[in-house]
């Protein structure tokens, strides 16, 4: 993938999840995208971090606390940011689970 269209590929994606979660209080979960980097902060002190990785052409995701990390690739045949070991986690999903589960909240990407 060309580096113009990697980089327009994870703007868009942070734009999108920014776009879902600007509905949310921010004292429940606060958003922040920096340097192609997103930031949600939860209320109960959890951080989630999706960062542009582009000398691999990949989107990272880290839970802090959580232990959690993930390196997503992008399928051109789903259209869609898929985890690089198989195992069938899509970003935004996984995203939409994780606001739920720690925020109780559910949001549409």
């Amino acid at each position: 993938m060309e580096d113009v269209a990697y980089r327009k590929k994870v703007q868009d994606t942070l734009n999108r999840i920014q776009q879902g979660v600007d509905s949310i209080d921010p004292d429940i979960v606060e958003c922040e995208i920096q340097h192609g980097a997103l930031s949600l902060r939860f209320a109960d002190g959890t951080k989630c971090i999706l960062s542009s990785q582009p000398s691999v052409k990949q989107l990272w995701m880290a839970v802090a606390g959580k232990g959690i990390a993930f390196h997503f690739n992008w399928d051109d045949a789903t259209h869609q940011w898929m985890d690089d070991k198989g195992q069938g986690i899509e970003v935004l999903s996984y995203l939409k689970k994780l606001i739920d589960q720690t925020a109780g909240i559910q949001v549409q990407f």
